[in-house]
């Protein structure tokens, strides 16, 4: 079964399949997959846990909802000097793809195999500390133990309006906050907020699959723009405040230039995109939703 709720189960049902579908997919990808495809992977599957538990988070309760989000959070931190580096890598295409014609052949390749070496040191030193093959495995396994302490008894989908409020609430409180004060710590903020909402949207394909398909690709879009827009953040911080080997002082003012440019493009998508998408009133959003799940739900 895929991401999303099913009408013929129950609330709890429904939350406990996909949070053992999700673990189970992590130790999947750890066995079958390159190292590199892996950890993405799995963090987009954390990710994926992370908003399933906030969907159920006042049926769950504070304390315990933080013990769950805690538990993947610190899980995909522990990924995060791989996954980023992978992001890194896949920036730099992104500007080659982007400035590539305009710029010398092999502008771009050096900074590229400098990341390549760093991420392959990190793997290895992992790889020397059985992080992979044992402690990551012993994290995921005691997460599928546990599932039975995500407390959703209740079988009502309305537990979750909610939620999908305050998620929809503080995501349109942070595109305020990011064009107000634009800087990477606002941008990368609304763009948490912007994919809970992606992952509640694939949650309720099933209330009405043709409007919400059509909102979880509109939120996808957003999300994508502000997470090329976090990547490229991230890569101008790695490569401007760190001992990294350019070839030359103008090659290091390049690629800021670059990376400035091409964020400036995606903030401007995402402002539009992030209007359309929080048009409404929280409440009004709410209540919308509300209705769907009235008119087609059990």
């Amino acid at each position: 079964m895929s991401y999303k709720l099913e009408k013929q189960e129950d609330l709890n049902e429904n939350i406990n399949r996909i949070a053992s579908e999700e673990i189970e997919a992590c130790l999947t990808s750890l066995k079958k997959a390159e190292i590199n495809e892996a950890v993405h992977d799995i963090r987009k599957r954390l990710k994926k846990l992370r908003a399933l538990a906030r969907l159920v988070r006042d049926e769950m309760g504070e304390k315990q909802y933080k013990k769950i989000n805690i538990y993947f959070r610190d899980l995909g931190r522990e990924l995060a000097p791989i996954r980023d580096l992978t992001a890194n890598m896949e920036t730099v295409d992104n500007l080659k793809e982007r400035y590539g014609d305009h710029i010398y052949v092999k502008f771009f390749d050096s900074i590229k195999q400098e990341l390549e070496k760093e991420r392959d040191k990190v793997t290895e030193e992992l790889q020397e500390k059985d992080f992979f093959s044992e402690y990551l495995v012993e994290k995921l396994e005691t997460a599928k133990e546990r599932l039975e302490d995500w407390p959703v008894k209740s079988t009502d989908i309305a537990v979750i309006l909610p939620s999908l409020k305050r998620v929809y609430e503080r995501g349109a409180d942070a595109l305020e906050e990011a064009y107000a004060n634009p800087n990477a710590a606002t941008f990368h903020e609304w763009r948490k907020r912007a994919e809970y909402l992606w992952h509640h949207s694939e949650l309720l394909q099933d209330v009405w699959p043709g409007l919400f398909k059509t909102l979880e690709a509109e939120i996808h879009l957003l999300a994508d723009y502000l997470g090329d827009d976090h990547d490229l953040m991230v890569l101008d911080e790695k490569l401007l405040n760190s001992d990294f080997n350019f070839k030359d002082e103008k090659q290091k003012e390049m690629i800021h230039a670059l990376i400035k440019e091409y964020s400036d493009h995606l903030r401007t998508n995402a402002e539009l995109q992030g209007a359309l998408i929080y048009a409404e009133k929280p409440k009004a959003f709410k209540n919308r939703i509300k209705k769907y799940l009235k008119i087609n739900w059990n």
